[in-house]
């Protein structure tokens, strides 16, 4: 029995280097394969700035470009991107330096209009263009004389001629008449007092007066054919150009996920009709493609209908979206995941030394320049939580290419629309005795909360629900919530996290409660509760959460998600005999958001039901707080698996197409987590007793699990269970001092998770509410702590008498 039940030995099994993926299968909806007139205006859109690109290429001398003949087409989908990063693979670009960089390639000056783009002879615009008058015109090449007729008669046009005479005839019709091409349209939000008009209302617009450059030009290439990873790559690169680096990491890692599927037997068929789409995208790609290629000459058509058809083009690819990814996350100087990354392709494929060598010279100069001396590596870091210590850093400060900059928070309609969700239409808040105002701050205008009545000290102020709840599940044998009929049995209400009673859990482990108390979601892995119906008249927590934010989340198995955030469980041994202990931890990830992420994304797509164009970083609960132009100074935490992989496989879970729905870019990711990093609140009773920083977590031999205490358990906790998104609360700026607060908060002790701000002293009206974030009398407090709750440099009134540490790490974290 001893045999059965041997655990391996210490250090000996390797953790993977990224959580684990949800395996999915039928829960998305393919576009409809790509059409050949649309796959002529993709290559048209992609071809243009990627023949620029190979322009700039040869005015380089220094670079030996590859031998030239019939191997020289294997690049063909890469080629350009791929001799650039051939060329510049040592150190990643350096950011100061991208503008000089790209207006030395003359890329600065790269612009193409409507007529540049569509109005060359012949040149069909095809089913990309939304033109409702000639719907049934789309596709020009395949009417009929009879239909061709007809369709010019209803415009008054002549119908005299050959088929050719006519289709040109309507083809300049549609020329003349639509000389413009919107895509991406954003959210309507006058509502705000934001106006957008015909152009703003449009993330592109291309017209014979405005022209668009090299990102708009790949952007339209994908969104006619997103299943192309040729065109996901190119725009990777062009990020990586414009020193986007986390923009860059995204895209090569869709595209990335496209070539796995061509080359990887295990992948065809998991997602059934990605396969053909990706094949057939490329396919037709390179017949679009044919007609610029001299015919005398063994081009990329006759590699197509060789045995291995366009697989000859995807080792190019690969190469080239390995090494943007391996740059970009040098860029972002997250090291750890750099690490894995640069050598998965040589660890995975045999290439030549020409591939090679870009690989190896970097991780050469990065080991010994660099990963040798990066203090964040260090668990001696006492300004480090465990889980930041894997974190690179995004600056938050500039602007991302698509994010509309016409958010301006300080007009009264913004302020007067922030009050009516806040406060007037807040059903937990039965008096309004604030509003949300204008505040000058050093560092610019803020939003803050004013009150519009005298208040007492001790009254209550405000009271707020969480709009965005993160529960995590423990998984540790301490802190597990499990379904079970025997024994003790520990839950709390996913709405509101009152602790469910004994025989009410019991009574749902046994699949009893009606639905306006239960859901699906009880029987999950993960398992979620709502408290037992009390009122026969009133709504139940499970109806509430119904109506507020559990939409398309609910059913699905999202352990795999909470695996992500915690402590593997990994359980050996023959059936009867399991043992289980627990390998690694995923915290590590920096994944503890992931959670408040997927109910952003179920939230926007469930009110997309009526608002079809809405944003996910532009839902009423972002909108109102800080974005961009608030982070000039500030960095952000970034790694590949919590900013890249889970937030796409969450998307994906949730039914959304992250090839074709780019309504979910990676921006628009980036500036979601953003937004939780700063104003995220936890609720763990741990975290309001303890502002220890826990800098490591070793987990002990498999063999001595058995025998750890509660309290040793609890050190190897994720360090944050809990978190919720207040929006009202978030604008109560804070005040350091003695004399400059005026207000405390805390949470309700009835409804265990609803937010209160109460007057700690009497308050005029019109008068600023400040609320302290650190207890008045805590010693402790110091200005690099309060610039880590804040998430960044603290400029409150009263902040002088604060001391100073000799701390210098000024990530935030999210103790209260």
């Amino acid at each position: 029995m001893t045999a059965v039940n041997q655990l391996p030995p210490h250090q000996t099994i390797k953790p993977p280097p990224f959580a684990r993926r949800p395996d999915l299968y039928d829960e998305i909806e393919w576009r409809p394969h790509i059409s050949p007139p649309d796959a002529k205006v993709a290559y048209r859109f992609w071809s243009l700035p990627d023949t620029l690109l190979g322009q700039t290429m040869d005015k380089r001398e220094r670079f030996l470009r590859p031998i030239m003949g019939d191997m020289h087409q294997l690049h063909g989908l890469a080629r350009n991107v791929y001799d650039h990063l051939m060329e510049d693979h040592l150190l990643p670009l350096i950011p100061s330096k991208w503008q000089e960089k790209w207006n030395n390639d003359g890329l600065d000056q790269a612009h193409w209009s409507f007529d540049d783009i569509f109005n060359n002879q012949g040149f069909d615009m095809g089913d990309s263009m939304e033109d409702p008058d000639l719907v049934e015109g789309r596709e020009i090449d395949g009417l009929k004389v009879i239909d061709l007729k007809m369709m010019l008669h209803r415009r008054n046009l002549p119908t005299e001629g050959k088929i050719k005479d006519l289709r040109q005839r309507l083809r300049d019709y549609k020329r003349s008449v639509y000389q413009k091409y919107q895509v991406l349209p954003r959210s309507r939000l006058s509502d705000w007092g934001i106006q957008r008009d015909e152009v703003s209302r449009y993330t592109i617009t291309i017209t014979n007066d405005g022209g668009i450059g090299p990102l708009d030009m790949y952007t339209c290439a994908i969104l006619l054919s997103p299943y192309n990873p040729t065109y996901w790559l190119s725009r990777a690169y062009c990020h990586y150009q414009l020193a986007f680096f986390d923009l860059a990491v995204g895209d090569a890692y869709r595209a990335h996920l496209l070539c796995e599927v061509l080359v990887n037997p295990l992948l065809r068929n998991r997602q059934p009709g990605l396969y053909t789409r990706i094949w057939q995208a490329i396919e037709q790609h390179i017949i679009a493609g044919g007609h610029m290629i001299d015919p005398h000459t063994f081009h990329e058509l006759d590699y197509m209908r060789m045995p291995n058809g366009i697989n000859y083009f995807v080792p190019t690819m690969r190469k080239a979206i390995q090494n943007i990814i391996s740059l970009g996350l040098a860029a972002l100087q997250s090291w750890d995941d750099y690490k894995v990354k640069e050598k998965e392709l040589l660890q995975r494929i045999v290439m030549p030394d020409r591939d090679t060598t870009p690989f190896k010279e970097r991780w050469r100069v990065m080991k010994h320049g660099v990963l040798t001396r990066n203090p964040a590596l260090s668990a001696e870091n006492p300004n480090v939580f465990f889980y930041e210590k894997r974190s690179g850093s995004a600056p938050g400060g500039r602007k991302y290419p698509y994010d509309a900059n016409d958010k301006d928070r300080s007009t009264n309609a913004f302020t007067d629309t922030a009050t009516r969700n806040l406060v007037t239409e807040n059903d937990s808040l039965p008096w309004k005795r604030c509003r949300v105002g204008v505040t000058t701050m050093p560092n610019g205008d803020q939003l803050g909360m004013f009150a519009t009545t005298p208040i007492a000290a001790g009254e209550i102020i405000f009271v707020e629900i969480p709009s965005v709840r993160g529960h995590l599940s423990p998984k540790t044998p301490f802190h597990r919530e499990t379904i079970a009929t025997t024994g003790p049995i520990s839950l709390r209400c996913d709405n509101c996290k009152a602790d469910i009673p004994h025989a009410d859990a019991v009574r749902y482990s046994q699949g009893h409660g009606t639905r306006r108390e239960v859901c699906k979601c009880i029987t999950a892995p993960s398992c979620l509760a709502f408290c037992p119906e009390a009122d026969p008249n009133g709504p139940t927590c499970a109806e509430n959460a119904r109506e507020r934010y559990h939409f398309r989340a609910c059913g699905k198995d999202w352990d795999w998600l909470h695996d992500a955030m915690r402590l593997n469980e990994v359980t050996t041994g023959p059936a009867g005999y399991e043992t289980t202990y627990y390998s690694h931890t995923n915290e590590q990830h920096t994944t503890i958001l992931s959670l408040l992420l997927r109910e952003v994304f179920d939230i926007t797509l469930h009110r997309r039901q009526t608002d079809p164009h809405l944003m996910a970083h532009e839902v009423d609960e972002l909108l109102v707080l800080e974005s961009t132009q608030n982070w000039e100074n500030q960095s952000f935490p970034f790694t590949f698996c919590a900013n890249i992989q889970v937030p796409f496989d969450i998307l994906m879970q949730l039914g959304v197409d992250i090839f074709s729905d780019l309504t979910f870019d990676t921006w628009v990711i980036q500036l979601i987590m953003r937004k939780l990093t700063v104003n995220a609140t936890p609720w763990d009773h741990i975290r309001r007793k303890k502002h220890k920083i826990i800098t490591k977590k070793d987990i002990p031999p498999a063999a001595n699990q058995p025998g750890m205490t509660r309290a040793q358990w609890e050190k190897l906790e994720p360090s944050f269970h809990n978190l919720y998104l207040f929006p009202g609360f978030s604008l109560f700026n804070h005040a350091c001092g003695y004399t400059h607060y005026n207000a405390f908060y805390g949470y309700d002790p009835t409804v265990p998770n609803r937010m209160l701000v109460w007057a700690s002293r009497a308050i005029q009206q019109d008068e600023e509410i400040f609320i302290h974030y650190f207890h008045p009398m805590d010693a402790k407090v110091n200005r690099e702590m309060l610039t880590r709750e804040i998430g960044q440099k603290c400029c409150c009134p009263g902040n002088d008498h604060l001391p100073t540490s000799t701390l210098t790490g000024q990530r935030r974290c999210f103790t209260q």
